[in-house]
């Protein structure tokens, strides 16, 4: 078996490598095409989605994606740092191909030596305990929530319903309104030092204000995505309807930015069919975080959602979530960075709280 760079003249073999995890009953499946659509390979551009896959004689048995991006680390550019995604073994539906997915994680590693990977469903799913055998660090990244609408929470939250008595129990709160007070207890609507001033506007795009935050604030994190308006613009298009840009500014002068996600649900296993907000990607210059918390808090309550959520690395952010009346709740969204990556961030028990690491940073909010 060569683990080889995805090419077009892969293509039907990864058709057919699909096929079979669809009749083995896995749920995931490799890009169809080797030009991502997303973020694909250009002349000029720093940041992109490679795949790689493994051949044996005709057939792709696995393979995996890593996206090139600049980072600044310890406040220094650095073009050496790969994000995993996706990797996929026949192994998943096949035992006979159990040894695929070791190959693909071994090889990804040893040809990329400063690399994270985002998400994995957890620390304790298949793809973080092989990492984790392999010398990576795995941790979660934090998980805050605030409920907007108390009704719609009780009546969907997945994890909170886990038998009979207990969603009678909250039927019977939703219905009655007695959560609310509660809640509102819990979640004190704090305001930031500048909140009662700060302004917020929704943009369509990110301009020469987003480079100016990105100046001021790559020094004062261990580790930092590149996030100037150029990057921005490119991992979040401005044709792409979806996201919302909010930019935050103080005194005239812009101090941050959120990317924000407004998401109708239906069945989500999670969240039932709340309408969920994310905060999905921020930056704001240092102090002024919590003025982005609560632009995009407000924001998304004037629209209307039932509950917004973020997934936040950096202390300040998690301060911040909490100052404006976030709640910490269970976190399926981990993170897991090899050896090489390890090394160049210690002391660890100090760095890890400034690692800036979102949604943003993986492949996307694609569940929200």
């Amino acid at each position: 078996m060569a683990i080889e760079a995805y090419l077009p003249r892969h293509e039907d073999a990864v058709a057919r490598f699909n096929h079979r995890l669809a009749q083995g009953g896995s749920p995931f499946r490799f890009p169809a095409t080797s030009r991502i659509p997303w973020l694909p390979r250009d002349p000029g551009r720093d940041t992109f989605l490679e795949g790689h896959v493994a051949i044996d004689g005709d057939e792709v048995r696995g393979g995996y994606m890593v996206k090139h991006q600049p980072f600044a680390l310890q406040g220094e550019p650095c073009d050496d740092i790969r994000n995993l995604q996706l990797p996929l073994s026949e192994g998943s539906i096949d035992s006979a191909y159990a040894q695929v997915g070791v190959e693909l994680l071994s090889t990804a590693a040893r040809r990329n030596r400063r690399m994270y990977a985002l998400g994995m469903g957890g620390t304790h799913t298949p793809l973080p305990t092989v990492l984790r055998s392999m010398g990576w660090t795995v941790s979660l990244v934090p998980f805050h929530f605030h409920v907007m609408r108390a009704g719609p929470f009780l009546r969907n939250i997945r994890v909170l319903r886990t038998s009979r008595a207990r969603r009678l129990l909250l039927d019977a709160a939703a219905a009655s309104g007695l959560a609310v007070p509660v809640l509102a207890v819990a979640q004190r609507r704090g305001r930031g030092r500048n909140g009662a001033r700060a302004r917020a506007e929704v943009v369509t795009s990110f301009g020469d204000w987003a480079d100016a935050i990105w100046e001021g604030v790559r020094g004062h994190y261990a580790l930092l995505a590149l996030r100037d308006a150029a990057e921005l613009n490119t991992l979040y298009p401005p044709d792409a309807p979806k996201p919302i840009r909010l930019k935050v500014s103080l005194d005239g002068r812009a101090v941050g930015w959120a990317l924000l996600f407004d998401s109708a649900l239906r069945g989500h296993k999670q969240f039932g069919d709340m309408r969920l907000g994310t905060l999905v990607d921020c930056l704001a210059l240092p102090g002024h975080e919590g003025d982005v918390v609560l632009a995009a808090r407000e924001h998304l309550r004037a629209a209307g959602v039932d509950l917004v959520v973020s997934n936040q690395q950096h202390a300040a952010w998690c301060t911040a979530l909490h100052a404006h009346g976030f709640l910490r709740g269970p976190s399926n969204y981990a993170l897991a960075v090899s050896r090489g990556l390890r090394a160049a961030l210690e002391p660890w028990a100090t760095t890890a709280a400034r690692i800036h690491m979102t949604r943003g940073d993986g492949d996307g909010p694609i569940h929200l």
